[in-house]
């Protein structure tokens, strides 16, 4: 095809890839070609595909290949149709799961990403699944579907709050109606050192995905065919530095920075910083970084204003080699902006007894509920007709602190419980009471294992002393919790 491109002069390029010569774009056994809307160009594409079938005896499926025409290649539609002998498609096609599109993302345009998340939801419908394993889900399948679209569009406002709408009562109520949101989806997104769940904020994540094209872009990476077509098409001589960004230094010849329009300095871009500097230093605006290097060196000309004199105190070291732009501090990744564009909130000390290899999700899901003062106690307004009495000592309103920091509740409550009974914790699992059970073992009473380790870590955090007796009589069933006392 290139071949033929060259040897005929009768082929016009798109206007948007003439600059680059871009006709084509492959992808496994996907071809996408652009050319002008006129018969000559169209026949060569046609000419090439139909030289490439005799060669290889691949042929290229009329029914499935199509020819997309603008607004303005509407008169000659039929003479195109007929050169190319192809069908008209129309925009925004779906390819590899995303649309195509000549304009920007809109909310009908992403229905198929909700869609499909309806659909994987819908079909955990028969499978039991606890808070634990919702959230595992929500991470490994649900942000899964959203990046994949995250990493390609700037999503709207209105499909990220869908999106998390959905994943929100998928958290909370599963695939029934019952039940409500018990901490705030912004608490939920906060990394688990910052006492969340380490769900990401979709938001933040789509920033921090389009952040690596933009990198790509202020790096003008020349292998990338994305970054040459936006360089030419929509930068032309201008800068993207005419947006806040943060971090980077410079390094290289200076052939391809600007002196005042791109960050090389310490000062930052030197046109905000001076203004008037142009004038003032008598270097042109467009100036280039290699106007002020000679053999390697710093060579510029003599300052005397004494506001741009300080360019001249704070000159950078210069590196050998093609201008290059670093990110300050190490390799730019895509969690490095994602903690830059997310709001981070206090650590908390406590997150350590939520994860770990010895650690049941399930138990530690709950114990995080306890902590945050979530579980449904019978203190909140909602259960208040259910009387507000504590179930195990029938004295007491039934609070997170009475449960399991009550003195009365640790010291008669629990080791009086016999083998074989259960008590309802007032905390729903699974649309059941979630029970403590206890039995007879060696002697001994033991609670089990989950609500053992939910009791030891509340009372370890809120300052408790966990005596011999104490942890005997609960059995020790939970001794990596003791350790991090």
């Amino acid at each position: 095809m290139q071949q033929l491109i060259d040897q005929n002069e009768g082929f016009s390029f798109h206007w948007r890839c003439k600059e680059i010569g871009l006709f084509q774009l492959c992808f496994a056994d996907d071809l996408l070609l652009f050319c002008k809307a006129d018969v000559a160009s169209v026949r060569i594409f046609r000419h090439g595909l139909d030289e490439f079938a005799k060669l290889s005896g691949l042929h290229a499926n009329p029914e499935k290949s199509q020819l997309i025409l603008s607004r303005s290649a509407q008169p000659m539609r039929e003479h195109l149709l007929a050169a190319l002998q192809f069908q008209e498609g129309h925009l925004p096609l779906r390819y590899l799961g995303l649309p195509l599109l000549a304009s920007r993302l809109s909310i009908s345009d992403c229905q198929p990403l909700l869609l499909k998340i309806d659909s994987r939801i819908k079909g955990w419908d028969s499978i039991q699944l606890s808070f634990a394993g919702r959230l595992q889900l929500i991470k490994s399948v649900l942000m899964s579907l959203n990046v994949y679209w995250a990493m390609a569009f700037i999503l709207p406002k209105g499909i990220i709050r869908a999106v998390e709408k959905r994943m929100r009562h998928f958290l909370w109520k599963g695939n029934s109606a019952v039940g409500y949101p018990k901490v705030a989806w912004s608490a939920v997104c906060r990394p688990m050192e910052e006492g969340g769940l380490g769900i990401r904020d979709i938001l933040a994540l789509n920033k921090a995905l389009m952040s690596r094209h933009l990198w790509k872009v202020i790096q003008r990476n020349q292998s990338s065919i994305w970054v040459q077509w936006i360089t030419h098409t929509h930068l032309r001589h201008k800068t993207v530095w005419t947006v806040d960004v943060k971090g980077g230094s410079w390094g290289g010849n200076g052939e391809l920075f600007s002196i005042w329009h791109d960050p090389w300095h310490s000062l930052g871009t030197l046109i905000r910083r001076f203004p008037s500097g142009p004038s003032r230093t008598n270097i042109p605006i467009a100036a280039k970084l290699s106007t002020v290097i000679v053999d390697g060196d710093w060579s510029w000309p003599p300052i005397t204003d004494l506001e741009c004199i300080e360019i001249l105190h704070l000159l950078p070291t210069i590196h050998s080699g093609s201008d290059s732009i670093l990110w300050r501090g190490g390799e730019f990744t895509t969690t490095v902006a994602y903690g830059i564009f997310r709001t981070p909130g206090p650590m908390v000390g406590w997150y350590p007894l939520l994860s770990g290899p010895c650690k049941i999700p399930r138990f530690s899901f709950v114990l995080w509920l306890a902590i945050l003062g979530k579980l449904s106690t019978m203190d909140k307004p909602w259960l208040s007709h259910l009387g507000g009495v504590c179930v195990l000592c029938g004295r007491e309103v039934e609070t997170h602190d009475h449960l399991f920091l009550s003195v009365q509740i640790l010291s008669e409550v629990y080791p009086r419980l016999e083998g074989g009974n259960s008590f309802l914790l007032a905390e729903p699992c699974m649309g059941r009471g979630y029970y403590m059970g206890f039995d007879e073992m060696e002697g001994q009473t033991h609670c089990s294992g989950g609500l053992q380790s939910i009791i030891i870590s509340y009372f370890i955090i809120f300052g408790g002393n966990v005596t011999k007796e104490f942890f005997s009589t609960l059995s020790a069933r939970a001794p990596l919790l003791l350790q991090l006392r």
